[in-house]
């Protein structure tokens, strides 16, 4: 239940924050660049069987080489001293279609490609925002909505992921995972 409790907070602080506030914000390729440094948190998931949230750690470094759009986001997920994940994502932001194109990479599977629609919901500062990319996709192997909200506040950033059957009404959205992360350093 910590996940709904989590959401509904995010709902308030995105109400906080008026429309103008995020029309005058920087792009949201300005605001991912940001992002650039080493964070550590964790990945938390729903597990259906107990509907209770379980977390494993993890380190992430988002690099950038510098040409303004792509990122580089390489994270490791502790799920076990004999089962360490890494997967690496490479991203490019399409400024003039306010998308994000992305590939994803992890040993043993084929590369997950995606492109989301980004949009600014949010803008108090540099360090103060709301992003929330959408794509139709799959889910559970069913085409489904995705929309992941991605909020900074300072040093702490929080992507959280929600989903719903394609179509469906907006009531229909439920938690799939999040992402907390600290920054740990540059």
């Amino acid at each position: 239940m910590a996940y709904r409790s989590l959401i509904g907070a995010m709902a308030l602080v995105l109400l906080g924050c008026s429309q103008a506030d995020a029309q005058s914000a920087p792009s949201p390729a300005d605001l991912r660049l940001g992002l650039v440094g080493r964070w550590s948190g964790a990945l938390g998931y729903r597990d259906y069987q107990t509907d209770r949230l379980f977390e494993i750690p993890v380190e992430t470094t988002i690099s950038t080489p510098g040409d303004g759009a792509t990122l580089i986001r390489q994270s490791l997920f502790d799920d076990g001293p004999a089962n360490p994940v890494w997967i690496t994502t490479v991203s490019l932001d399409d400024r003039s279609a306010s998308t994000t194109a992305a590939a994803s990479y992890r040993a043993g599977r084929p590369p997950e490609l995606s492109t989301d629609a980004v949009t600014v919901s949010a803008y108090q500062g540099p360090t103060s925002w709301t992003l929330v990319y959408t794509q139709t996709g799959e889910d559970d192997d069913a085409p489904a909505d995705i929309r992941v909200t991605e909020t900074r506040d300072g040093d702490s950033v929080i992507a959280v992921k929600e989903v719903r059957p394609v179509g469906a009404s907006d009531d229909a959205w439920r938690f799939r995972n999040q992402t907390r992360l600290t920054r740990v350093g540059d």
